[in-house]
């Protein structure tokens, strides 16, 4: 890899850390008390990255008849809030990875769609908060990814170029942002990550198993 990269950004669930058994059972709290059928909590992880809405939208399809995503949104997320750190962990490898950042002096962030409010309690929970210098959340920004905005902002803060710098998700669209700031691109394929999503046709920059393969990348 190019030994110019300057900073590494991270998509946070799924790729930074697993923040699906939170989210799945606060949904499931919810469709219980308005007595719908609970969902499974590994496969609802292949839906997160939809957000809210698709998440509901899953949870109509198990139960087989719709659910107004306006009547349980934000009983879903009020009980999230609450729940926000119960479960969650890092992803596998990501510890390591952010040794290796360290020890090379390479600048890092996280740049997520999820709002401010759970990213915060997470990083609290996962005791990295101080050490994320470069945090972009959903909230602060006009238009989330796959749009540019948040990665732009973020190196923005770095104080880096976008052609030095690195953007590891596990979705297609934060493959499309990437490439639409002008970034190195990697496909995370260990996040939420389904069977049915073909990674090789979101055309990234590089394609990972673990994150521990970016440190190979990195050395090479």
């Amino acid at each position: 890899m190019n030994k110019d990269i300057e900073c590494i950004l991270f998509d946070l669930d799924g790729t930074f850390a697993d923040t699906s058994k939170d989210m799945c059972d606060a949904l499931n709290t919810i469709l219980t008390e308005k007595k719908f059928i609970n969902v499974c909590c590994n496969e609802l992880k292949l839906h997160i990255s939809k957000g809210a809405v698709g998440i509901i939208d899953y949870a109509s399809k198990v139960n087989g008849r719709p659910i107004d995503s306006s009547s349980i949104r934000a009983d879903f997320l009020q009980e999230y809030s609450i729940n926000t750190f119960v479960h969650t962990k890092m992803v596998d490898g990501i510890s390591k990875l952010l040794g290796y950042i360290k020890k090379n002096n390479i600048k890092w962030g996280i740049v997520t769609n999820k709002h401010s409010k759970y990213v915060n309690k997470i990083l609290e929970g996962l005791t990295i908060a101080r050490d994320v210098k470069y945090l972009v959340t959903g909230d602060m920004l006009k238009e989330t990814k796959p749009n540019p905005e948040g990665l732009l902002k973020a190196i923005d803060m770095a104080e880096v170029t976008a052609e030095n710098t690195v953007y590891i998700g596990d979705d297609e669209r934060d493959i499309l942002a990437g490439k639409n700031a002008g970034m190195l691109t990697v496909a995370a394929d260990f996040g939420f990550v389904g069977p049915e999503k073909d990674i090789l046709s979101w055309n990234a920059d590089i394609n990972i198993t673990n994150p521990i393969d970016l440190i190979k990348i990195l050395a090479l």
